[in-house]
């Protein structure tokens, strides 16, 4: 497994990057109609956006790229879930997600929601990097340099393919909390003091639903807690 950087986030961090954005947007005069939050990422920002402009008006666009067989592997992004015409037409439209960072699914939202006649369309984004093909209309936060940002949404979901990868390097190990929290650290430079602050308690919590859900077993062995991948 190849080492990646990543970067825990919060529900305060993220709640403030929507101030950030909702600033923006009443600074520029923008008055959207219509959120559409773009699955799943897009979701809390939309709804917390919606709070701070004033709107109830939230629809959601999922967009997925082709994989699997290779008559469908294009690699293209195709729309999964389509909006009904009523959801645009004729309304100031703000498209939001969480992370721009390739840009394909903002650009393919946009694209989808352009062809259905809206009056206006803009795009936001919790997080952005400068390599994007897409320069969002309005920017919770600029990234210098890529890392896998670790969403408090995506928590569970994250911690438990990254936990698992960094195991698999080593199947029949029996695996303490010290020795797991210094794989995050040595592959994706994620302090343990940094961690704790950031998402207290949650690490054992993670574990648990490894073994809840037969990723991992757990024993005890002279009071001690190990894990071994499944």
């Amino acid at each position: 497994m190849k080492s990646f950087r990543c970067v825990l986030t919060n529900w305060d961090y993220i709640y403030n990057l929507c101030r950030n954005i909702s600033r923006d947007i009443k600074s520029s005069e923008y008055e959207p109609d219509v959120i559409i939050a773009l699955a799943r990422g897009g979701w809390f920002a939309g709804r917390v956006l919606c709070d701070f402009l004033g709107l109830d008006d939230l629809s959601s666009l999922k967009i997925e790229h082709y994989t699997g067989t290779a008559a469908i592997d294009t690699g293209e992004p195709y729309i999964r879930y389509p909006l009904p015409a009523d959801v645009i037409k004729g309304k100031k439209v703000l498209i939001v997600d969480d992370i721009v960072d390739t840009g394909e699914s903002m650009i393919s939202a946009k694209a989808y929601v352009e062809a259905r006649n809206p009056r206006e369309v803009r795009t936001a984004s919790l997080q952005y990097l400068g390599s994007s093909k897409i320069d969002p209309d309005y920017v919770g936060e600029r990234l210098e340099d890529w890392a896998w940002i670790v969403y408090p949404w995506n928590f569970m979901e994250d911690m438990i393919s990254i936990l698992a990868k960094n195991m698999r390097k080593d199947p029949e190990k029996l695996w303490s909390l010290e020795d797991l929290k210094h794989s995050l650290y040595i592959n994706h430079a994620l302090d343990p003091v940094v961690f704790e602050i950031t998402q207290p308690g949650r690490l054992p919590e993670v574990l648990e639903e490894m073994d809840r859900t037969h990723r991992t077993s757990s024993q005890v062995i002279d009071g001690k807690k190990y894990w071994k991948l499944l």
